[in-house]
């Protein structure tokens, strides 16, 4: 762990250039004034200043002598001609500080986890600027990066970004994209456009360019999608007694919110719900999962033409719906119960929000109720972008039956009713009882003797959306290091998602402090903004399968941060590959509020669900990863619900996602909520907004760790132990359905070990490789200026004060330079180090070749789990390490077609299939290593 002001406060003398020039100037005998007669001394002086004159005019007619040449030495056009694959490698490591760009102990950390050896990168002497130019390596850039993020300005930003309702395709959302692209360019130091400037409709020749020809180019745009999604027209449920009760269907406004004011700007309603007036006899099935489902029918309940009351949490809302219409149901409402909320309760002294932690009574969870482990995305283009002229189908990933959201306020009355009818909750298990015993309710099943009112009325129709795009140049353009949030809230989102946004916005004004010192990545960056998220993943997973070939070409990790702060705990989930930077870059950045912790060890700060839940009902009801915490890297897998999921499982693009989430002890988080609003936030989510801004500060790490480490920090040795563990569930499984003796899986235990052993070669290899470059380039002595050097560093420093984004080339939408951008010169760098000579250059490059060959099998490591056939039932799902459960949704199921061949079909002959498949897919990723 390092310290927080010793990581985010550099001292200048030993980090700006300029310093170091002066401290060499001001060693020259200061000027006399005496009017003595001449002496030799001033016979010296003369000398001395004439010496210095000529100099300096030397140094003033070459400067000129290479402005009438284009500003460009034959060394320089030999240094930026380089067009070899290790050409953009070879310019990083040169400008980076050469010995400097490399780490001093091996990140490839063999067979163990990454270590970065963070207090020697914030603490050694070899981390100064390089005299004679702007030299930023990795670790300086870090310092300087971990400078930036701030509580205020995270909070400012926050307030900016929730101060309207910004569902997606909503005039405020394009609103929000547009400032947004503003904001960036800003922080990037770019002209801030027009509102119709670089915008531009998926498919068209200029969104296509920006990404499949710009990456060489600095820049913000908006791409537009057509996705078919709905908006909520009129919705009503009643209770036919006598009288009859109208649910509210509606949150109140608070006097201790003002942001509750905004309470209809987005009515009470499900994402993607169908339209729909259905009467009917009601029951009430738990959790409303497939084996709740299952059980009530074993118990001889017909749910054929009824409505079903279910409680939010255990699995995807919109599997809920699911299940219940293929039980024959005609209509579904999902209920927020206090059971789920932990301690702060109204039935544990607490008063309800705004005036204390607990759950506002009349708060309703809106929310997609999208079949997301079918498919996410444009309900009616699966598998293709959404372009305004797109080919569209019957969405395959939709209820067919209506449905409503609800709050616990709304659903006593309905719960009450049926008190004393049919099966009694607590016979069928205590995670059947909910938390509303307080409010008098006791859970029986029904089905009820009233009938029951729904009616859905929704307008579906193709609707804009907006993604918000940047790039940041790298010296390699076709590894690509992606960062993503989205922007779009069912209501004012002020933490989903828009703390991530908050946060994302202090990463860029990092990104920006740091080019405006003349750094430039070593690989490229984008950052997004994704729109429609909510509805399903939406703008994700449009660009991604708009761009699906170029991404698994071209990109090397996906980061996604939703939402950054909800609570006190925090948490990561990655690919195993990713694990491991995540954890140390989190143990490394000290907590704001307790400068004697790192981020990291805040992760039960709140408590443990899998605890709580344990405590309480004695068994888990969620999708949590018991082993992840206890024998793994403590870094669960990734299943869906975020933008990650096209990156990973449809492309096989490395990807994570990271934030501060709400533990038992914490209070209540009014998810998808009027009440999700700034001032919930400010008073109970994150005081002091110290959380949105170490959340920043790790993930920024994470992101500059991918951009500028020579060898790529993906780590396959973890991810071998991961998949060794992926079997043992899967032994267990077999174990547990009794289908252990019908099936072999010995040989794909044999390929996991061939990887784990391909890997641990691979490590050998990258470290031998690092320490090669590293004896080759010049050791820190070696660099040192001359005296006519610094002499000219020092004379030039001010006129490359304002151009520290020499090197960057900007986005022009003019057609000419989209076609021509080859023939533009490449830009000169402030200032040029001086290089090793040609023969050691050469050696130099030809090891940088062998790292960017290990490279590359690093970066296309994940697509080797790609099936063509994808997963069974949901085949754009390609995946076969991890996917989410097909009765989950947003909970990861490792090596899911072949778990739920046991699991879901029950069917050891299937299982086998899938067992072979799996050990031909990772049998060739091991070859690939070992290649």
């Amino acid at each position: 762990m390092t310290s927080h002001r010793e990581a985010t406060e550099p001292r200048l003398s030993d980090y700006d250039e300029k310093n170091v020039g002066i401290e060499q100037i001001d060693g020259l005998p200061a000027p006399t004034t005496s009017t003595r007669p001449a002496t030799p001394r001033r016979h010296f002086q003369v000398a001395r200043r004439f010496i210095l004159f000529s100099l300096l005019t030397f140094l003033a007619l070459n400067q000129f002598t290479k402005l009438l040449s284009g500003g460009v030495s034959s060394s320089d056009t030999s240094f930026y001609n380089d067009q070899t694959e290790v050409g953009g490698y070879w310019r990083g490591v040169a400008t980076k500080g050469l010995r400097y760009a490399v780490p001093r102990f091996d990140t490839a950390n063999i067979g163990g986890e990454h270590h970065h050896d963070h207090d020697r990168h914030h603490h050694g002497h070899e981390h100064r600027h390089l005299p004679g130019h702007t030299s930023i390596p990795p670790k300086v850039a870090e310092k300087i990066f971990l400078d930036v993020p701030n509580n205020q300005s995270v909070s400012e930003a926050l307030r900016r970004y929730t101060s309207y309702a910004h569902p997606a395709g909503s005039g405020w959302d394009f609103v929000s994209a547009v400032n947004l692209k503003n904001e960036w360019e800003q922080a990037l130091g770019l002209r801030s456009s027009g509102p119709e400037e670089h915008l531009y409709d998926a498919g068209s020749h200029e969104s296509q360019q920006r990404i499949k020809g710009g990456m060489d180019k600095m820049g913000v745009w908006i791409d537009t999608y057509y996705p078919v999604m709905n908006k909520p027209v009129h919705a009503s449920v009643t209770l036919l007694t006598d009288p009859p009760f109208h649910a509210k269907l509606r949150e109140d406004i608070l006097p201790g919110d003002e942001d509750s004011q905004l309470r209809d700007e987005v009515p009470v309603f499900h994402g993607l719900s169908v339209s729909g007036d259905v009467s009917g006899k009601y029951v009430y099935a738990g959790y409303g999962r497939k084996q709740d489902f299952d059980l009530l029918q074993e118990k001889g309940i017909d749910f054929t033409g009824k409505i079903v009351l279910v409680k939010y949490g255990a699995c995807f809302r919109g599997l809920k719906i699911k299940a219940a219409q293929e039980a024959g149901a005609v209509g579904v409402i999902i209920f927020t119960d206090p059971e789920e909320d932990g301690e702060s309760t109204e039935e544990n002294g607490y008063k309800p929000y705004p005036e204390g932690p607990a759950r506002q009574p009349s708060s309703v969870q809106r929310g997609s109720v999208q079949f997301i482990s079918k498919y996410p995305g444009d309900p009616s283009t699966p598998g293709e972008p959404a372009y305004k002229n797109a080919t569209r189908l019957e969405g395959g990933n939709q209820p067919s039956i209506p449905s409503l959201p609800m709050s616990y306020e709304d659903v006593i009355p309905l719960l009450k009713a049926l008190e004393g009818k049919g099966i009694h909750a607590g016979d069928l298990g205590k995670d059947w009882v909910g938390g509303l015993g307080f409010h008098g309710v006791d859970y029986f099943v029904g089905p009820s003797e009233a009938d029951l009112h729904l009616v859905n009325d929704v307008n579906t129709r193709v609707i804009p959306i907006w993604n918000t795009m940047a790039v940041i140049p790298g010296h390699i353009t076709d590894e690509v290091v992606i960062f993503g949030n989205h922007r779009d809230a069912w209501v004012l989102g002020a933490s989903d998602p828009n703390s991530g946004t908050a946060s994302q916005y202090e990463i860029v004004r990092g990104l920006g402090a740091l080019l405006k010192k003349g750094w430039k990545p070593l690989r490229t960056i984008v950052l997004a903004s994704w729109d429609a998220e909510e509805y399903g993943l939406i703008g994700s997973t449009e660009w991604a399968e708009d761009f699906g070939e170029w991404l698994q070409e071209n990109a090397v990790v996906y980061l996604n941060m939703d939402s950054s702060a909800s609570g006190s705990n925090f948490h990561a989930s990655a690919s195993p590959s990713l694990a491991n930077l995540l954890k140390s870059a989190a143990q490394q950045v000290e907590s704001s509020l307790d400068s004697s912790r790192s981020v990291y060890s805040t992760k039960y700060d709140a408590g443990s669900w899998e605890a709580w839940q344990l405590e309480k009902a004695g068994s888990l009801t969620g999708d949590y990863d018991v082993w992840a915490a206890e024998k793994g890297s403590g870094v669960g897998p990734l299943g869906s619900g975020s933008d990650f999921t096209p990156f990973l499982q449809r492309f096989g693009i490395a990807s994570s996602d990271m934030g501060y989430g709400g533990g038992p002890k914490d209070p209540v988080y009014h998810y998808h909520s009027i009440y999700d609003s700034f001032t919930w936030q400010q008073k109970y989510g994150d005081v002091g907004f110290h959380r949105h801004t170490d959340a920043a500060k790790v993930m920024g790490l994470v992101l500059l760790r991918a951009a500028d480490s020579i060898i790529l920090p993906l780590n396959t040795t973890q991810y071998g132990q991961d998949l060794a563990y992926y079997l043992e569930k899967v032994e267990d499984i077999a174990k547990d359905s009794k289908l252990e003796s019908k099936i072999d899986l010995s040989s794909l235990s044999k390929a996991i070990d061939s990887v784990r052993g391909a890997s641990t070669n691979l490590d050998i290899e990258r470290h031998a490789a690092l320490e090669k470059l590293r004896e080759l380039l010049p050791r820190p002595g070696h660099l040192k200026g001359s005296f006519f050097g610094n002499i000219h560093s020092w004379c030039n420093a001010e006129a490359h004060k304002d151009k520290a984004l020499a090197s960057m080339q900007v986005w022009d939408d003019s057609k000419e330079q989209v076609e021509e951008s080859a023939l533009v010169a490449p830009p000169q760098l402030p200032h040029l180090p001086r290089l090793p000579s040609p023969g050691k250059v050469k050696d130099i490059k030809a090891v940088l070749k062998e790292i960017r060959g290990i490279n590359k099998k690093l970066q296309y490591f994940e697509s080797g789990f790609l099936s063509e056939k994808g997963i069974k039932d949901r085949e754009w799902y390609r995946h076969k390490g991890t996917a989410p459960g097909l009765w989950l949704g947003y909970g990861a199921t490792t090596f899911p077609a072949l778990t739920e061949a046991f699991t879901i079909d029950h069917d050891p002959a299937l299982a086998q299939k899938e067992a072979e498949e799996l050990t031909d897919l990772i049998s060739k990723m091991a070859q690939r290593l070992s290649a």
